[in-house]
């Protein structure tokens, strides 16, 4: 009998040294997985797909928009224009330039600075060029760019639009995300 007691208290023993070698390495594996967690830090797909949309579908909602201040001609319509060697739509004794400006401004105030996104958006035409130092002048160049250093998420989208002689007019959005 006292040799069954002593295996008894053996085996009993031999439990315990089992169980805190398990406790030992659950929360050996808690901390592990509580480090990695706080130094990676997860990418939301659904955000980053978001963003990249984002950029893409303004721009073409943008070209496709209907300027009704000139006869319902739509923003690809009047950057066509514009971006020409020389514009020659007048839509209410305003130059196409003008009017296609001011819907630009208009719906990048409604969508990107309403919600707070640094942007740079830039519309440059291969017929506007500053004449001393032959460098491209934009058509239109609208930035909030706060896109620091430390920021790498950019998001950039752009579209073609054709002019005359198959020179291109090309329109440029980045956007800057946290």
């Amino acid at each position: 009998m006292a040799e069954r007691t002593k295996f008894l208290k053996k085996k009993s023993q031999m439990e315990m040294i089992g169980l805190t070698v398990i406790v030992v390495i659950v929360i050996t594996g808690m901390l592990i997985a509580t480090v990695y967690k706080f130094n990676h830090p997860t990418t939301n797909i659904q955000k980053r797909y978001w963003n990249r949309e984002l950029a893409t579908n303004l721009l073409i909602a943008m070209t496709h928009t209907n300027v009704p201040e000139c006869n319902n001609l739509s923003v690809r319509d009047l950057l066509q224009d514009c971006g020409s060697a020389f514009p020659r739509l007048n839509c209410y004794d305003k130059m196409s330039c003008e009017v296609v400006n001011n819907t630009i401004y208009d719906i990048i105030n409604k969508t990107l600075i309403n919600q707070m996104v640094s942007f740079d958006l830039t519309i440059s035409s291969p017929f506007r060029t500053d004449f001393e130092t032959g460098q491209p002048v934009f058509v239109t160049h609208i930035n909030t760019f706060d896109c620091g250093q430390g920021i790498h998420n950019q998001e950039q989208a752009f579209e073609m639009v054709r002019l005359e002689g198959n020179q291109m007019m090309e329109i440029n959005l980045t956007l800057c995300l946290d």
